[in-house]
């Protein structure tokens, strides 16, 4: 059963949908900006922080959050077509917004940093936001604008959704002080930022990196400071395109070392393939003396790490009818050298380890919607830095996650809660 829209979210008599404008209270403040929660807005993040399960980890996430309007169609129409849809759906979307909620069913406390409007839209981004135990303190709301949306296009037939987004309004660093972004932080086990709204992101990161709290930025297409931004990440993961389009490489595999290469806070960097599965390339900095590494090429890896991984699929897995399988343990490499980019890259980058994750091997009739398939891999990643799994598992747990996701139309209602995931998912931690 589709899980029903927020309550800000209607449709009217002849079954369309459409936005109902809440009375919004609000505090006076300048050109009509203000956070949520007015002065208590540091108190109401300390508040929240104490809430809950204490033990849990508190993940800061900046960008996106918006309103998705789904609909559901037999296949993609031609120009001029009209076509009835198969469903409707109106639900929270956005990338930092879908991969935190991912992180609260996951069972940590998520904290958002996004803009939004005082508009029928928002109230409703609001709410479900703190349905899911995401904590919207930090959220500044502007007067009178629209907030995000986003019409969806989910073409069965082809297994593709297309994307009309409309941005919100914009969100200067100025519109944040310092005192409020160290409050945020505050308590913090991981800093994440979806590539969006970099103005602030970065003002954010900064302040992160000075507090020692990890620091995870995405890489989704090419916009205005990400590379500024990605520069500050100690973990970047991005989209199958985005190294090619940040580099001007032609393969994905050339594009990873390079763009690893000329990233110095990295750590690891992790890219999504789609059905395929995941790639991590790790820095490794305890190297013995007497080790021998090897030199070879990503893509040569990547295709032994495939198959070896996907060899563990079939002997595990088996055929699972109905529920969605377990992902196969990820395989990883032994410490090496990557030649893709040349000379220079290889000892820029030194050596790394390469972990390749297979997607869940899931049947076409179990598949609804990709939608937000991304966004709850790395929400579920960032479950694993927080909590110190071992990166590979993180992986793997994101596979599965990712899974579940698409078994429901939508980026959130198919997210799974931490009780419905099989525990060996989170036994392996450093």
């Amino acid at each position: 059963r589709a899980s029903p829209p927020p309550r800000a979210l209607r449709r009217d008599a002849r079954g369309e949908a459409r936005v109902a404008t809440p009375r919004w209270r609000r505090t006076s403040a300048p050109r009509g900006v203000r956070h949520r929660g007015g002065r208590a807005a540091r108190a109401r993040v300390a508040e929240a922080s104490a809430g809950g399960d204490a033990s849990a980890p508190v993940i800061v996430g900046i960008g996106s959050a918006g309103v998705d309007y789904l609909a559901s169609i037999a296949a993609f129409p031609e120009p001029d077509a009209k076509l009835r849809t198969d469903s409707f759906e109106v639900q929270g979307g956005g990338n930092c917004g879908n991969a935190l909620t991912a992180t609260a069913r996951l069972g940590c406390r998520p904290r958002i940093l996004t803009k939004l409007s005082d508009d029928g839209a928002g109230k409703a981004i609001v709410d479900e936001f703190e349905a899911d135990g995401v904590d919207t303190s930090a959220i500044v709301i502007e007067k009178g604008a629209s907030s995000p949306f986003t019409y969806i296009i989910v073409d069965r037939l082809g297994a593709t959704r297309t994307c009309i987004h409309t941005p919100g309004p914009a969100f200067a660093e100025n519109e944040i002080d310092d005192d409020a972004v160290v409050a945020l932080l505050s308590g913090a086990s991981l800093a994440y930022f979806d590539g969006r709204l970099t103005e602030v992101a970065i003002k954010v990161a900064l302040q992160a990196r000075e507090m020692g709290i990890p620091v995870l930025v995405e890489g989704e297409r090419i916009r205005d400071n990400l590379e500024t931004l990605l520069k500050l990440g100690d973990h970047v993961c991005t989209s199958a395109g985005y190294p090619r389009d940040a580099t001007g490489e032609e393969t994905t595999e050339t594009a990873m070392v390079k763009m690893l290469a000329e990233l110095p806070n990295a750590k690891t960097l992790v890219t999504t393939l789609g059905s395929r599965g995941a790639v991590m390339v790790a820095r490794v900095d305890d190297v013995l003396e007497e080790t021998t590494t090897t030199t070879t090429t990503l893509r040569e890896l990547v295709g032994s790490l495939e198959a070896e991984a996907k060899a563990k699929e079939t002997k595990e897995n088996g055929d699972a009818e109905s529920a969605v399988p377990l992902p196969a343990v990820p395989a990883t490499s032994a410490t090496v050298y990557l030649e893709d980019a040349g000379a220079d890259a290889a000892t820029k980058l030194g050596p790394v380890r390469v972990t390749f994750a297979p997607a869940a091997a899931m049947r076409a009739e179990q598949i609804a919607d990709t939608t937000g398939a991304g966004d709850s891999f790395i929400g579920s990643f960032c479950f694993g830095v927080a909590t110190g799994m071992a990166l590979p598992a993180a992986m793997r747990l994101g596979a599965y996650v990712a899974a579940r996701k698409c078994t429901a139309l939508g980026a959130r209602p198919g997210l799974p809660r931490r009780d419905t995931v099989p525990e060996e998912l989170f036994l392996e931690a450093e």
